[in-house]
């Protein structure tokens, strides 16, 4: 079997860190586990998630201030999902980069 990496990157707002520039018109809430995330496709290809419940604002909107991208919806997704589970895992992530 051939492994390769797959990139995953946490994104947060410092102040400083533009939001995601996605493509317009292709949010799509994923569901994970019974939770639903919304997602976006990037300007370069990839898919973002972001932390937000029911009515999430865009993705771009000034009041999100953490996104995974990742190279699917679904992956983006359920890493949020997982993060947002266990904030302890993504403080560490985040303290650790």
């Amino acid at each position: 079997m051939n492994e390769r990496p797959i990139e995953i990157d946490i994104l947060v707002a410092d102040g400083t860190t533009e939001t995601p520039s996605v493509q317009s018109g292709t949010r799509v809430d994923v569901s994970v586990n019974g939770d639903m995330y919304p997602t976006a496709k990037l300007e370069d290809g990839r898919y973002v998630a972001w932390w937000f419940d029911t009515e999430a604002p865009d993705p771009e909107s000034d009041v999100n201030s953490e996104w995974v991208a990742a190279p699917t919806r679904y992956l983006a997704a359920a890493t949020v999902g997982e993060l947002w589970n266990d904030p302890a895992a993504f403080y560490s992530l985040v303290e650790s980069a």
